[in-house]
């Protein structure tokens, strides 16, 4: 089973985030590329990081910035964020990670329609490259209820109008929707690839430790043994000691069920 967290913002330093994962028996790690500290890592910081990882059998993603409007209507914006997240995609091949996270972006449109049709093309232009680099596109489920991909349908029409599309899927935001975990994952399963993982109340989108929100954990993490789902998990919690914490509480449940 892959456990790992994504890298935080309040350390400035990835390769601190990296050595504390090996430290603390994480065997997965996630290159956040949403804070401004990570947008230009230079080649020898790629270089530490890919043989950190290997050394230490640590399993790497990376995730591009949640920020990026990949649902853009107008074509000169979308060709900026497809740029960006091309160099995302080839950051990810230079430590021999295989799965970019890429969001769904926004409302833009007074027509829904339009703003899916510009994610779907935006997205068959992410795959086809990421095909050249080895490195799977998971997009992942929105928790916000008037952007895209926030409901399960829209999330699966976009999956499936994408052939080698994958998933990546937000338990935190799932939560958010009121829809039963074990439903919403009885849909998407066969198209996912990572998961985040984080508590809420269900009201929003809060990234608290476990055991802080109302999740059922026991009820979530059954549903990936019985599909033999092992990770990677990614952990969504930005301090040391939370993350400590929500591993602790993630390994019980997890060898107890």
């Amino acid at each position: 089973m892959k456990l790992g967290f994504t890298s935080l913002m309040s350390t400035q330093n990835i390769i601190d985030d990296l050595e504390f994962a090996i430290k603390n028996n994480f065997n997965a790690f996630e290159i956040s590329l949403d804070w401004e500290q990570n947008w230009d890592l230079k080649p020898k910081v790629l270089k530490k990081i890919k043989e950190l990882s290997k050394e230490n059998d640590i399993h790497l993603n990376v995730h591009s910035a949640y920020f990026l409007p990949t649902s853009a209507i107008h074509p000169k914006v979308r060709e900026t964020v497809i740029k960006i997240i091309k160099a995302g995609i080839v950051l990810a091949n230079k430590v021999d990670a295989h799965h970019i996270t890429v969001h769904a972006g926004f409302k833009e449109s007074l027509i829904k329609e339009k703003n899916y049709e510009a994610l779907i093309k935006t997205l068959t232009e992410l795959v086809k490259f990421g095909k050249k680099f080895d490195v799977n596109i998971g997009l992942e489920n929105h928790a916000i209820p008037h952007f895209p991909c926030f409901y399960v349908k829209d999330l699966l029409k976009v999956v499936n109008s994408i052939e080698d599309l994958k998933l990546t899927l937000d338990i935190g935001h799932v939560n958010v929707t009121g829809i039963p975990f074990p439903e919403y994952y009885e849909k998407v399963k066969g198209f996912v690839e990572d998961i985040h993982v984080h508590d809420n109340d269900g009201k929003s989108d809060q990234h608290r430790s476990l055991g802080e929100g109302n999740i059922n954990f026991n009820q979530v993490l059954k549903g990936f043994k019985k599909n033999n789902y092992n990770g990677p998990f990614i952990l969504e919690i930005f301090t040391y000691e939370n993350l400590i914490k929500s591993r602790d509480i993630f390994l019980r449940i997890w060898n107890e069920i």
